[in-house]
């Protein structure tokens, strides 16, 4: 291999670390954005998994962790990007994950009704209480 081969092959890998590296002026919001809807996929499964209130208490205090930890995140994002109010604004890799998100508000209105015959527990009632605190926290 001659040196203007073996200088052509380092100006392609420059170039595809260069676009490698570039990324989206959404990236931040993109990878915020999916670690919420992934944890609301657990969420959901678990909800419907659930077999007890013991169980039920856990799926929700997991949750809510998870949430409590993305929602400083998701606040700063919201004032960071606020033209993303606007749905006319938002770029398509931020709609494709909320289709996914709209997709999984519809799965969980079967996981709520198997929360509602643990709803009376108490422990189920803290872990619901802990989740509403935590939601919160996201306005």
């Amino acid at each position: 291999m001659n040196s203007a081969n073996i200088t052509r092959l380092l100006w392609v890998g420059v170039f595809i670390f260069i676009l490698i590296g570039c990324g989206s002026k959404y990236d931040d919001m993109v990878e915020v954005n999916g670690d919420f809807i992934d944890a609301m996929e657990e969420y959901v499964s678990g909800m419907d998994e659930a077999s007890s209130a013991k169980e039920m208490a856990a799926v929700i205090n997991r949750y809510a962790e998870k949430v409590k930890t993305l929602a400083p995140k998701i606040k700063d994002l919201r004032n960071k990007y606020p033209e993303l109010s606007d749905p006319e604004t938002v770029p398509d890799e931020l709609r494709a994950l909320d289709k996914k998100a709209a997709a999984l508000q519809q799965k969980m209105t079967a996981g709520f009704a198997n929360m509602m015959k643990y709803m009376m527990d108490a422990d189920v009632q803290a872990a619901h209480q802990k989740l509403q605190n935590a939601m919160m926290e996201m306005k």
